[in-house]
């Protein structure tokens, strides 16, 4: 039954019955945050209708499940919804004023908006508790973009891109330890990822090219 009945309306589909079948009188957190993970992989395929949906499921479920209240409101926002997104994003600030990516989202509206003056401190107050975060460069730059004040930005872009490289360090530690694991296709992923953002010079290339030699070395003897 559930063969057929996948193959009529699609995974999406499925997970969205079972759980108007499985949730019409019982609240089940595992599920909301089952569906929770579906609405991510439709919001990947850009399916955001789909994914709002399966987001006001999974928080019928789990009202704290918070990250599905956010993708939530990040389709409806690509679905041109923005009044209706804005206010959503308004009352989980309210809610979780901590929340770090529901802020940034926040402060994406106002400029998306054009409305300037109420980004500004937004993003300075960010700035002020993480500087590493390269998102928030990043938004500062787009900012200032929109003000016409492309030497600010192109600042905030490099900061971004430092910011970024910082975080090659986390894909150079991860390739190491599935090195050590004897996992190389995780190894290589990782390794993939490092490459990209890894400056062209540094400490942090040459760590780059002692794992690409040792991967490569992995490989001849695999191949043996």
């Amino acid at each position: 039954f559930f063969c057929l009945l996948m193959k009529i309306v699609g995974m999406t589909g499925l997970i969205l019955v079972l759980a108007l079948i499985v949730g019409c009188n019982h609240k089940n957190p595992q599920l909301g945050y089952e569906l929770y993970l579906s609405g991510l992989k439709s919001y990947s395929e850009k399916d955001f209708s789909a994914t709002e949906k399966i987001c006001r499921e999974a928080l019928k479920h789990d009202k704290r499940l918070f990250q599905a209240e956010l993708l939530r409101i990040k389709s409806l926002f690509f679905l041109n919804e923005l009044e209706v997104a804005e206010t959503a994003l308004e009352k989980l600030l309210k809610k979780v004023p901590q929340y770090t990516d529901a802020r940034l989202w926040y402060i994406r509206f106002l400029i998306f908006q054009e409305k300037f003056n109420e980004a500004a401190p937004l993003l300075e107050e960010a700035l002020a508790f993480n500087e590493t975060d390269w998102r928030i460069h990043y938004l500062k730059g787009l900012l200032n973009s929109k003000n016409q004040d492309y030497s600010s930005q192109l600042a905030a872009l490099q900061q971004a891109e430092r910011a970024l490289a910082d975080g090659a360090k986390v894909y150079l530690d991860l390739t190491h330890l599935w090195m050590v694991l004897g996992m190389e296709a995780q190894a290589e992923k990782q390794l993939e990822k490092a490459r990209i953002l890894t400056p062209s010079k540094g400490e942090l290339r040459v760590l780059l090219e002692t794992l690409e030699v040792l991967s490569k070395n992995q490989e001849v003897q695999d191949a043996v």
